[in-house]
């Protein structure tokens, strides 16, 4: 496979001089049929694409903003299917899966937080995604993605705080169409992709999809051989377009999807340095010496030997794995002005979770077996005991939200915009996760512990607006400012019990010995963004922006953390950028370039408290205002287009993200033991931000008369990345090559795939953790990542 890589690579080499010298297309050339997969030729990646970033029709390279946008014909071509294959493509767009679906976490210009709510917000069709399980959907029947880089909290709010993720549904139209695709692959791979649209009337069409996936997953548990990362899924959507007028319309659309999907590939990894006696182990005659912390390259997972339980143990509260239902539905109405429109959009999304992962995530290998501190069986657990802990929670998350803007339309002397948001978002859950410092019910140590039900509330109101002044034909400036106000509210009471649960009664009413809170808290910021736009040419865009980004504060829910640290506040982010946008050679060279600065105060960070609070690390864990950071990078955003048969698209990022002030105690205890004091992370990396990011995208395309091949490749290479602030254990360096081999007759589409392409086993995910068969040390977790897959989809427009 590597030399067919190099083969593949080369073949695009040694064709560009040749492609070069082949006859231009004449201005009359006709563009690809819709969803064809290819760039019109003389036209770089799509150059007339029109976005709406700004919550406005504009073409994407007269943008003041730095946006990777795709397609449809992108989206089909590179085969994009999740959040992981837009971030492949996207300069400065990185992304961690820490905890499979519940943890996921898009990074954009290096902002990276492991805990609190994301850093970027996620849109579909305008509407808010809650939640990190909620933001990487099944991505399919999409018109574009847009990835909106910096600040958006002006437009956007809700934690827009580094950008904002967009992903554009297809709007039913006047014709009757639709596509079905059919995919099967290595490792179980099958998967179903269909939509068709409908126009019942002249002023009402309907839109209606669906899809189902089912895969065995990459890796298998060394511990019962079991399933690991395995997915069984499906769901449908429903869009109504009403337009009873010629200036109203409105837009119905309802998503269901059903998820049932394992747990994430991850092993503890044993450390390797810095030998001593863990904190709070047992004193007397036998004070063991155990490895205290782990220093160096993170090392692979193996495909067979995954440290996860998969088979369900007497008095589960439930299989392992994470299952999900989620609804969602909105409606858009426009109304048509002289000189303005009025939109509103209504929407509500609900979604139930139940997921019950291996809370160890380890094996005891020690030959006289392995101890524990802080919990009764101090006795030796038998070589091979993996059942320590699990983690547990079944709930669900409501969002209601409003938003209504009236906006001039047309290009005027003086663009304008005024908005209204209401956002309202309750997430509920039961935590039945049990561990050896609590609670071990799979060994019989059962006691009268209780669960505790927690409900976070969220309440927020904003107002927004903008305005742009065309100063004269080329240069325009734009000012925006939101006022968000919210209130957010953490209960937690008692409710059930571990003893005696079985499958035909598992959540037995409980009143036990939970803390019992009640807490509540507000906050209010404004975000203004101004914006400085020069148009010299056509094809040349050059812009200056200075944007204030803000996070909200929340509360910590955990278990070993005391009440000071309960809640936290917001965070802020100043962005300076410059950049420009340029079209070349009649449009057959496209070159952005944008760089920026960012002043990240009041930062959220993962504090930890000492040993002596008790728990596992995970358990004394906790959000809090305790650092500070500066980012500076510069991205290049590049296509060129040959000729009709041969584009190169290329795009680099550069990303110094550095603490500036945090002092954290989370390795107090174990630094105290070799006489070190508590570790200051000035002037440290931010966890999983390469600081150089590479794509490469070479595209061959070749008509033979009703046939059209084209022949893509997409490299990716970023450098090593850190696990944690303190920059001592960190991700290799890793490459991904990916290859797509597509046929075009008439109405039907072929696709072959190879994802992976070399067999790359680098991990790029992982949190820090704990070993629970090793006194509970703080260990790295480290995840797999998606191996080679091999495929082919069979699709037909009609």
């Amino acid at each position: 496979m590597r030399l067919a890589t190099k083969a593949a690579l080369l073949a695009a080499v040694a064709l560009a001089p040749f492609a070069a010298t082949a006859e231009q297309p004449g201005a009359g050339a006709s563009a690809p049929a819709q969803d064809s997969g290819a760039a019109a030729p003389g036209d770089p990646e799509s150059a007339d694409i029109v976005v709406t970033a700004r919550k406005r029709d504009e073409r994407l390279q007269e943008v003041p903003l730095t946006i990777t946008a795709f397609d449809t014909g992108k989206i089909l071509s590179a085969r994009i299917e999740n959040l992981q294959d837009v971030a492949k493509l996207t300069p400065g767009l990185n992304y961690a899966p820490l905890f499979g679906r519940q943890n996921q976490l898009p990074i954009i210009r290096g902002a990276a937080q492991t805990f609190g709510e994301l850093n970027v917000g996620v849109f579909l069709d305008g509407v808010y995604l809650s939640g990190k399980a909620g933001v990487d959907l099944q991505l399919n029947d999409l018109e574009r993605i847009e990835v909106v880089k910096g600040p958006q909290s002006a437009l956007y709010g809700r934690n827009t705080f580094a950008g904002a993720i967009n992903y554009i549904t297809k709007a039913p139209s006047s014709n009757f169409g639709g596509r079905l695709e059919a995919t099967g692959g290595t490792n179980g791979l099958a998967q179903v992709i269909g939509n068709v649209n409908v126009p019942l009337a002249d002023t009402l069409k309907i839109r209606v999809g669906g899809f189902y996936r089912h895969f065995d997953g990459f890796y298998r548990s060394g511990i019962d051989g079991g399933k690991v990362d395995f997915q069984d899924n499906y769901g449908f959507n429903a869009n109504v377009l009403w337009e009873p007028i010629n200036n109203f319309s409105a837009r119905l659309r309802f998503v269901y999807e059903r998820v049932d999907e394992g747990q994430p590939p991850s092993s503890v990894i044993r450390n390797n340095a810095f030998p001593g006696t863990p904190p709070g182990s047992a004193v007397g005659a036998f004070r063991p010496t155990r490895n205290l912390l782990y220093v160096g390259e993170l090392p692979s997972i193996p495909l067979n030997g995954v440290t996860v339980n998969t088979q369900s143990l007497p008095g589960q509260p439930s299989r392992y794995g994470d299952r999900e239902e989620s609804i969602r539905g909105s409606l858009i109405l426009r109304y048509e002005f002289p000189n303005a429109q009025l939109v509103s959009i209504s929407a509500v999304d609900k979604r139930n979770v139940e997921y019950t992962f291996d809370g160890d995530n380890t094996v005891c290998q020690n030959a006289g077996g392995c101890q524990n501190f802080g919990f009764p069986f101090a006795a030796a657990n038998p070589v091979g005991a993996s059942a320590y802990a699990l983690s547990s929670n079944r709930g669900f998350l409501r969002d209601v939200s409003q938003e209504i803007r009236l906006q001039s339309t047309g290009k005027r002397t003086f663009d304008w915009l005024v908005g209204f948001y209401y956002y309202n978002n309750i997430n509920f859950g039961v935590d039945r996760g049990v561990s050896p410092l609590s609670n071990n019910l799979f060994n019989g140590y059962n006691t009268n512990y209780s669960f505790p039900q927690q409900r976070f509330s969220t309440d927020s109101y904003s107002a927004f607006g903008s305005i742009t002044a065309h100063l004269n034909s080329k240069v325009a400036a734009t000012a925006e400012i939101r006022y968000e106000r919210e209130y957010k509210t953490f209960t937690q009471v008692p409710t059930f019990a571990t003893t005696q649960i079985t499958p035909a009664d598992p959540l037995r009413p409980f009143t036990g010995t939970t803390r019992v809170f009640d807490l509540s808290q507000s906050f209010s910021f404004v975000t203004p963004r101004f914006i400085l736009n020069y148009q010299a040419t056509p094809d040349f865009l050059l812009y200056g922006i200075y944007g204030r980004g803000a996070k909200t504060g929340g509360f910590n829910g955990g278990l070993n953390i005391f009440d000071n640290q309960r809640s936290y506040n917001p965070e802020y982010t100043d962005n300076f950028e410059i950049g420009f946008k340029s079209d070349w050679f009649d449009r057959r060279l496209r070159f952005n370039v944008a760089g920026y600065y960012n002043n990240w105060s009041d930062q959220q960070a993962a504090c930890q408290n000492p040993a002596s609070a008790g728990g596992t690390s995970t358990n004394r864990t906790y959000v809090c205002n305790v650092a500070a950071s500066q980012i500076h990078g510069f991205e290049v955003d590049s296509a060129f287009r040959f000729n009709r048969y041969l584009l190169i698209a290329a795009n680099y990022a550069y990303t110094d993200a550095r603490y500036t002030r945090f002092v954290d105690d989370s390795l107090a205890g174990t630094l105290a033991l070799l006489g070190q004091p508590p570790i200051s992370f000035y002037d440290k990396r931010l966890p999983y931000v390469p600081r150089h990011k590479v794509t490469i995208s070479p595209v061959i395309e070749y008509p033979m008369g009703d046939v059209r091949l084209e022949l893509r490749s997409d490299i990716t290479y970023q450098d090593r990345s850190y696990l944690r602030a303190d920059n001592l254990q960190y991700f290799g360096g890793r490459e991904n090559v990916d290859l797509r081999l597509t046929g075009y007759y008439k109405a039907f589409r072929v696709q072959l795939f190879a994802n992976n392409v070399t067999d790359n086993k680098t991990p790029f995910a992982g949190v820090r953790f704990f070993d629970s068969s090793n006194y509970s040390v703080a260990s790295p977790l480290v995840q797999g990542p998606p191996r080679r897959q091999l495929g082919a989809s069979v699709g037909v427009n009609f």
